[in-house]
């Protein structure tokens, strides 16, 4: 019973440990040009998100902002047709500053799966040795 208890306590302090220290930052704003303006997003939101649309009568318009879910367009920079957009993602603070090429990005997994993987694989292991 002892053991269990321990092993408990473990799992929450590997979960506690490995739980996000804070939100992630975006820039967050709509303009003609590239745009900057930091902003907290919400802690269930971990992409930053930069949208380049080409509008017929107005030019470029970029719009950056955080959001849950991302699916980048693997169209390159500059290449955006008239009416349509290009969507570049990207997980780290303040990532989506300057718009860069939309280059194919690997999936990258949240803290907060990654840190519930590594506790339940401690505790199969601490299981195993009971």
């Amino acid at each position: 019973m002892f053991r269990m208890k321990t092993a408990l306590l473990i799992l929450l302090t590997l979960a506690v440990a490995t739980s996000p220290a804070r939100a992630l930052r975006c820039h967050v704003c709509t303009n003609s040009a590239d745009c900057k303006n930091p902003q907290v997003c919400p802690s269930n939101f971990y992409f930053c998100k930069t949208v380049t649309s080409v509008e017929p009568l107005s030019g470029n318009l970029v719009r950056k902002e955080c959001a849950s879910t991302c699916t980048s367009d693997y169209s390159q920079q500059g290449h955006v047709s008239s009416g349509s957009e290009v969507t570049q993602c990207c997980q780290s603070d303040l990532c989506n500053e300057r718009l860069v090429s939309a280059a194919p990005g690997r999936a990258l997994l949240s803290s907060v799966t990654l840190g519930l993987a590594t506790s339940l694989g401690l505790l199969s292991v601490m299981a195993l040795c009971l």
